[in-house]
């Protein structure tokens, strides 16, 4: 059983033109200008869980768990309770006699399978209940008072309740060449239901009925991760690797779309994020180069070339096109290694991403005010270069290929490999540190994002968000660890 509670409030006070800097106090303020506030917040969750686990001979393996988890944030009498239960089960031939006789290279196996619900209150509270806000007010009565105006904020769904994960898990485990050696697979699927969605689309604007969340979202999700990794001493060497690959796609199932003017804008079906873009075919070699397609108004040489999709010899919003790679990496992996020899050991890490697309042109400002990239610089279109690849020169958002028009041209492959740490450590012997009355000592340089091994641009780091994010520090330590 757990129970936890949040109740917090606060009050705040402001003022100004105080006498003097020797009594910062509010009663020594100015009465012009001030002003005061307060909050409060409050949040509660309860929860009841548990597990009946079953195991025969460390070879049938069986488990069932449950939750019955309760949240303020749903009404008490429509949704605050939800129930979520977990069935695993695992089979470990490899503790039957047959497999050590016929295939005894294989240490360790175990097939598993399980299936759970997990539920998200993770949502904006009391959306259950009617809602008011302080809004302008009017002035009253003969002494001409001001008062505030109250205006309900929202329209209240009673019925919300928790958004519900499925998931469903297969794989297996497994060791080789005397437990030297594990390679371990999962494939799992996930269904999220109930999500919490506005029907803003279904219902036009000019009704002026700002419409509540409602569970009827569904996004599915499926992927894979593999696990492999090694481990050998021979006499005072040793080392080790171990390297993890992973690949997820979701999917919307679900959700309130409007019906759209052409087929290839349609979300249903595609990952979530995925980008309504244009598409950059080129860029305008000169005036004739222009006149030859179809173009914005006002395009000149040098400017971006949207590809025209629906053909109608236009550039529309119809020709709009939805990239199905997102912010989001479907591809993450990582690489360890270690390896020893009597006192010294060296150890590093290596990850990264791939399979996502970032906007990366985040500042209006560039253009003579800065931030201008040096590979937008290099190689632009200019009379003298006509068969540029990159655009001309440009300022702030002032061509429609940066403000109107957004194509593919202002997103970057944010795929990456980095040496994200290696570190090279001497524990001193033995003899001398107990000489100095140590347990243990340890001397060691270490170094975090020591090298940028790939990238998917030659714009900017792909681990940055965009362009106002501090660059990634490259830091070296030296230390020692000692203990007593």
């Amino acid at each position: 059983y757990e129970h936890n509670e949040y109740n917090a409030h606060g009050i705040e006070a402001f003022r100004r033109y105080f006498v003097t800097e020797q009594l910062p106090y509010l009663f020594a303020g100015g009465n012009e200008d001030k002003d005061n506030s307060g909050w409060v917040s409050l949040d509660a969750r309860v929860n009841y869980f548990g597990r009946l686990s079953y195991n025969y001979n460390e070879t049938y393996l069986f488990q069932f768990s449950f939750r019955r988890d309760g949240s303020l944030r749903f009404s008490e009498e429509n949704g605050r309770w939800g129930n979520f239960p977990s069935v695993l089960v695992g089979w470990r031939p490899s503790e039957e006699d047959w497999w050590r006789n016929s295939l005894g290279f294989i240490d360790y196996f175990k097939l598993k399978a399980s299936w759970g619900q997990m539920g998200n209150d993770l949502v904006s509270h009391f959306q259950y209940l009617a809602s008011y806000a302080f809004g302008r007010g009017t002035i009253f009565g003969s002494n001409r008072a001001y008062n505030l105006g109250l205006y309900q904020a929202g329209t209240p769904n009673p019925f919300i309740t928790w958004e519900v994960a499925n998931v469903f898990n297969v794989g297996w485990e497994s060791m080789f060449l005397n437990n030297k050696m594990t390679f371990d697979v999962d494939l799992f699927q996930e269904r999220r239901n109930n999500i919490l969605v506005r029907r803003d689309a279904s219902v036009p604007q000019f009704t002026g009925i700002s419409l509540p969340d409602e569970n009827f979202g569904i996004v599915d999700s499926r992927g894979l991760e593999m696990v492999l990794g090694y481990n050998e001493r021979q006499g005072n060497f040793r080392y080790g690797f171990n390297g993890n690959l992973a690949f997820v796609r979701n999917k919307i199932v679900e959700v309130d779309e409007p019906e759209r003017n052409v087929p290839w804008q349609v979300r249903t079906g595609l990952p979530q994020g995925a980008h309504l873009i244009y598409k950059s075919i080129g860029i305008f070699r000169d005036e004739a180069h222009v006149n030859s397609m179809p173009h914005v108004s006002g395009a000149r040489p040098g400017d971006i070339i949207i590809e025209d999709y629906d053909g109608d010899g236009q550039i529309t919003p119809d020709d709009r096109q939805l990239f199905p790679l997102t912010t989001t990496p479907e591809l993450t992996f990582g690489f360890s290694f270690n390896m020893g020899y009597r006192n010294w050991e060296l150890r590093g890490l290596i990850q990264g991403h791939g399979n996502t697309l970032r906007y990366i042109y985040t500042d209006g400002r560039q253009g003579t005010a800065g931030n201008y990239f040096q590979y937008d610089a290099d190689g632009r279109w200019t009379p003298e270069n006509p068969n540029a690849t990159k655009p001309r020169a440009f300022e702030r958002g002032e061509e429609y290929w940066r403000g109107s028009h957004i194509t593919d041209h202002h997103y970057a492959n944010a795929s990456y490999a980095r040496l994200k740490n290696l570190q090279l450590s001497y524990t001193l012997p033995q003899s001398l540190v107990s000489n100095i009355r140590l347990n243990n000592a340890r001397v060691y340089a270490s170094g975090q994002n020591l090298w940028l091994i790939y990238s998917g641009n030659k714009i900017m780091d792909p681990e940055l968000g965009g362009m106002g994010n501090y660059p990634i520090m490259r830091v070296i330590t030296l230390g020692a660890q000692v203990t007593f």
